[in-house]
């Protein structure tokens, strides 16, 4: 009976011991909606951090609203660091969702940039949307017209639960 025992823990303990981890985890659709619809609102509110601590997961998960917040947070300070770099990065992979006021928004800010600049906006972009982008994190995005604001709406929804998570960077 211990000759079995002993070959059952060794299969066992050499199974775990080859598994390596993908850094890959699955999340609910339910709690990044809620958490982007709640942060959008407190942003509204101007509590800031609520929405920056509510905002930050959703962005990293894909979710095209959530980024849009937290680039306008980053280009203007908002609770934390101002940064034009961090907030294009940002701006640049919401434009995922193809908002014709994203996009253009996007392109003014662009223009203002030097050469120089040019180059580190499309370094990070190519980065955040490697990361964050609709592709990398498995979300689509739907967008409609809010009838009362006559706003653009995006919802986003993962069609995958497996998804890598990425920190969000707060300094350049």
């Amino acid at each position: 009976m211990q000759i079995k025992q002993v070959i059952i823990i060794t299969i066992i303990s050499s199974f775990l011991l080859s598994c390596k981890s993908t850094g890959s985890i699955r999340k609910s659709t339910n709690s990044l909606e809620v958490k982007e619809v709640t942060g959008i609102t407190q942003y509204k509110k101007g509590n800031y951090k609520k929405a920056f601590y509510l905002l930050k997961e959703p962005a990293a998960w894909g979710y095209k609203g959530s980024q849009y917040v937290l680039a306008y947070m980053f280009l203007k300070g908002q609770y934390v660091e101002q940064s034009i770099l961090l907030g294009m990065g940002w701006l640049g992979v919401a434009k995922e969702a193809n908002v014709k006021e994203w996009n253009e928004e996007y392109k003014s800010f662009y223009s203002y940039a030097t050469v120089q600049q040019k180059q580190n906006i499309d370094e990070i972009v190519n980065e955040y949307v490697k990361k964050y982008g609709l592709k990398s994190q498995h979300v689509t995005c739907q967008k409609s017209i809010n009838t009362s604001s006559n706003r653009v709406d995006v919802k986003c929804h993962k069609y995958e639960g497996l998804s890598t998570l990425y920190e969000v960077d707060m300094v350049e």
